[in-house]
């Protein structure tokens, strides 16, 4: 069993979404909790030490907007950020908590890099009070890091000044705004400006990390790089831990290929402050991407001995969760336990996370005792939809999912989940919406971009899709699969590439890259212009079995040229330098096949790829179509089988493993592989054809089928799935409307 995408995002996504409370125990003094919190943070500034007491006023009144607010800002002050959304947001729909709520909540938003949701944030606080400064200076900062509204920004900090001339806040963004627009003069001479004005060292003058951050950064703009090192390092040595000098150091060294001193950076910020777990899990992020695996779990694991038990359940906690992307579900459900049992202040997001990863691990009758505990409605909800999911029951599961996201409206990942089980149950307006929604939210929390994506691409709407993938990148699941399809995209469509999205592709897969321009250019001009486009690419080595991917694109383009030779001319090259690389045996196979040649030919190819790799997917596929071709129906299903574990995203083995099935008269099976494959792929427009075939023959649902068939139009099935359709709305008299594919 494979942990959902959503739960595959990045060790430091998913470290960021579980920094968890750590609340000290209650507090003595007034008796209303509310009071006692108020006392706390009013009185003596302490933050941790109102959770607990807030926490008691939401179990009763969970919608309570002084406690939401305080509850939030109570998460804030102990530097735990991406909790605290969820309160300040139930705050914010309060009218006259707006102002209170919306700059923390705008203000977390930009730490967790979501920077449109800051504006939105920031300017329904201004839509309430236009000359609210804190609120037009966050707008102002957001704006510049989505790096698109730059003129905006600008207007946004010229009217803090001209409210506020003082406010050396809001030239900050300004100057930063001004670099954007290439106003570089303008923005040195606002720089001089700031300085100035803080040229008193009683006034804490060169003592700010943004002025010393904007200098270093106007440095940058200006493509002075030695200069820009030279201040970064300073801004570091009087800041080491300070986030933002952290966070654009880092950047500016990773731009210039210093990744080793970004590295450096985020060690000395750690070893200064072990508990900040943003830094450590943007080291275990390197770690990983890097190959270290082994190094990035001792860094995690070094997290459960520190000292605080809070912090150490939140090392459990990244433990868990880092098990979970790793594909030790059970392990995982281990490590929540003992966060649990470490946890000093019972925090319902360690039960939450308890209870997802149960049932990640298929542990769903303990995940449903475990939602039984649950005094979070919202938390309740979503774990009772994992569950009906997961069982197959979508329908039951957007019940729980809708609940939930009543409760609890902007959470990315119940987002995603909704989407997901909207699409299963045919529903993908809804899935569409919930797609974009989680997006919105938190684009680095799922794959929901790259998901919409392609279903966009399979409704006839590649605009669409290619809107979606260029939506926040950066940071996202999947990256560099998201960038792979964009490039496709853009060739399809006739449009030139964002220059940021070859940088999301490593270097190495720079073959990759080539494989999808070229499917684009043979969607827009036909198979001769991407085997004349592959042909083209001097710098890339197709007997390298590094290039796989080019070289198998080479052969599917010259194939459905019509001329197959050229791909087996490629492939023998690769071979007669690579006898023992499995890829390469594999491809001469297909090539071979194309070619024409004889089923004994083909077959040792891929018997070949086999006995280097019996996982090879290429071969497992294509020898799986031979024994069927010879009439070794068991023979191909376990291959077709093997095929499909070894790549999750092949749709075609699953598909023809059904057909099989239903051949032999199993019709049972065929139905159960084919509605397996539509859970996972549910604008698979032949599967949909074969299902509704199979539930149409023997009499099943009629409600169902005719989604299945309308499913099928939607997604491009052609004359098949319209025939079908119209043979199922005349036995039903039904002659509803259809969306056809564009």
């Amino acid at each position: 069993m494979n942990a959902h995408p959503a739960r595959r995002a990045n060790a430091r996504a998913a470290l960021v979404l579980l920094v968890l409370a750590t609340s000290a125990a209650l507090s003595c003094g007034p008796r209303d909790p509310l009071e006692r919190a108020r006392r706390l943070q009013d009185g003596k500034g302490d933050f941790a030490g109102s959770l607990a007491p807030l926490r008691e006023v939401l179990e009763e009144r969970p919608d309570d907007p002084e406690a939401n607010y305080r509850y939030g800002v109570a998460l804030l002050g102990s530097g735990q950020g991406s909790l605290a959304k969820w309160s300040l947001h139930k705050a914010l729909e309060s009218p006259e908590w707006v102002e209170r709520a919306g700059i923390p909540l705008a203000t977390v938003a930009i730490q967790l890099g979501s920077y449109d949701e800051a504006v939105e944030v920031a300017t329904r606080v201004l839509d309430k009070n236009p000359d609210n400064v804190e609120a037009l200076i966050v707008r102002s900062d957001a704006r510049v890091r989505t790096r698109r509204e730059y003129e905006d920004a600008l207007a946004d900090a010229d009217r803090a000044l001209e409210l506020d001339p003082e406010n050396t806040g809001a030239m900050v963004p300004k100057v930063a705004a001004l670099l954007g627009l290439g106003r570089t003069e303008e923005a040195g001479a606002e720089l001089d400006a700031l300085e100035r004005a803080h040229s008193d060292e009683n006034l804490g003058i060169h003592g700010s990390p943004a002025l010393c951050t904007a200098r270093a950064t106007f440095a940058k703009e200006g493509r002075d790089n030695k200069a820009a090192e030279e201040r970064f390092d300073k801004c570091l040595d009087a800041f080491p831990t300070d986030g933002t000098v952290v966070h654009e150091a880092v950047i500016f060294f990773d731009g210039i290929g210093r990744t080793d001193h970004s590295e450096e950076i985020l060690k000395r910020a750690l070893e200064k402050t072990p508990d900040a777990f943003g830094y450590r899990a943007s080291l275990v992020d390197r770690y990983r991407k890097s190959g270290r695996e082994s190094e990035a779990e001792a860094l995690l694991r070094a997290a459960t001995e520190l000292e605080s038990p809070a912090s150490a359940a939140v090392g459990w906690s990244a433990i868990a969760l880092y098990s979970i992307e790793t594909g030790k579900f059970d392990e995982a459900a281990r490590a929540f336990e003992r966060a649990r049992q470490l946890d000093p202040t019972n925090s319902t997001e360690i039960l939450f996370g308890y209870a997802d990863a149960l049932v990640v691990a298929g542990r769903y009758d303990e995940a449903l005792r475990i939602a039984d505990q649950m005094k979070v409605p919202a938390h309740r909800s979503l774990v009772l939809g994992r569950v009906a999911l997961e069982r197959g029951d979508p329908a039951k599961a957007l019940e729980h999912f809708t609940e939930g996201n009543r409760l609890w409206p902007n959470n990315a990942v119940a987002r995603y989940y909704a989407a997901t089980a909207a699409e299963q149950v045919g529903d993908f307006e809804r899935a569409v919406e919930d797609y974009r929604y989680a997006m919105r939210i938190d684009a680095r929390a799922t794959d929901a971009y790259l998901r919409l994506a392609r279903l966009q691409i399979a409704a006839g709407h590649p605009d669409l899709a290619l809107m979606a993938l260029q939506f926040s990148p950066g940071g996202r699941p999947d990256e560099e699969a998201g960038a792979l399809l964009e490039l496709e995209l853009s060739a399809r469509l006739d449009r030139a590439p964002a220059p940021s999205v070859l940088k999301r592709v490593p270097q190495q897969r720079r073959a990759g890259a080539a494989a999808a321009l070229a499917r684009g250019f043979s969607a827009r001009l036909g198979p001769k212009a991407a085997v004349k486009f592959l042909r083209a690419q001097n710098d890339i080595d197709l007997t390298d079995p590094g290039n796989a991917d080019a070289l198998a694109a080479l052969i599917e383009a010259s194939a459905a040229s019509g001329t197959p030779r050229t791909g087996l001319a490629a492939v023998e090259a690769a071979l007669a330098r690579h006898r023992d690389n499995a890829a390469c045996h594999a491809l001469h196979g297909d090539a071979l096949a194309a070619a024409g040649s004889d089923a004994k030919t083909v077959r040792a190819a891929y018997q070949r790829a086999l006995e280097i790799e019996p996982e090879q997917h290429r071969a497992l596929a294509g020898l799986a179509g031979l024994e069927e071709k010879a009439g070794a129906s068991e023979s191909a299903l376990a291959l077709y089988d093997r095929a499909a574990r070894a790549d999750g995203a092949d749709r075609v083995s699953p598909r023809e493993a059904a057909r099989l099935e239903a051949q032999l008269e199993r019709r049972a099976e065929a139905e159960a592989r084919l509605s397996a494959l539509l859970r996972e792929h549910p604008y698979d427009a032949q599967a949909a054809i074969a299902l509704a075939e199979l539930r149409r023959a023997r009499g099943g649902g009629p409600d169902v089928t005719e989604e299945l068939a309308r499913r099928a139009v939607k997604f491009g099935g052609g004359p098949a799935a319209h025939e079908l359709l119209e043979r199922i709305q005349a036995e039903r008299g039904s002659t509803a409307a259809v969306e056809t594919r564009s």
